[in-house]
């Protein structure tokens, strides 16, 4: 529908009245026009509004693909296989600067991705690294940990019990959880956590 403007005025022509004064029977009456025509519209001062085109600031498509990559990086129930395939969403962790992160939930960190192993705060000082063990982990591709299907050992990292590791050609069985993320060598850990696998 047409609109129109005057005097700052917005208005669709069904919206305008016009005050208009006539001689009826020799008297002077006002009267109200409702729903005038287009050309009384404009002899009254009236000129056609078109507004103008305001680009959005995000597309639909944007806006969609920004909900679903917050709400993917909100969860944290993803595996390690679809962290690492869906890596390239993952928000990195400065990021979370100022922000809470949960348990469970992913960051990434000089290329790789990091699992949260605690509820915290990150601070711009504490980055995921070993000095972070007790709040980061690094993920990798899910292995069975059987002794012919080893999980590479990247500290910090947590080890459990029954489960194979692997680090610079050597593998090793674990023979206790360590309870925590390790940033040891599991050549130092021999007798502690580990034994060379046979």
């Amino acid at each position: 529908m047409k609109q129109y403007i005057k005097d700052g005025v917005v208005k669709t022509r069904n919206n305008i009245v016009l005050r208009v004064t006539k001689e009826i029977n020799g008297k002077e009456v006002k009267l109200q026009v409702i729903n005038p025509s287009e050309e009384a519209i404009l002899a009254d001062g009236w000129v056609e509004y078109i507004p103008p085109h305001v680009e959005p600031k995000k597309s639909r498509m944007q806006i969609v693909q920004e909900l679903v990559v917050k709400q993917y990086n909100e969860r944290a129930d993803i595996s390690n296989e679809e962290a690492l395939d869906y890596m390239a969403i993952i928000y990195p962790w400065d990021y979370y600067l100022d922000k809470v992160l949960t348990e469970g939930m992913m960051v990434t960190y000089e290329d790789k991705p990091w699992r949260v192993r605690q509820t915290h705060t990150p601070l711009e000082v504490y980055p995921p690294s070993l000095a972070t063990a007790s709040l980061y982990e690094v993920i990798d591709k899910e292995h069975s940990g059987e002794a012919d299907d080893p999980i590479p050992y990247a500290p910090p990292m947590e080890i459990f019990e029954g489960k194979h590791y692997i680090e610079d050609g050597v593998v090793y069985r674990c023979t206790r959880d360590s309870g925590t993320a390790l940033s040891h060598r599991l050549a130092d850990l021999v007798g502690l956590y580990v034994e060379e696998a046979k």
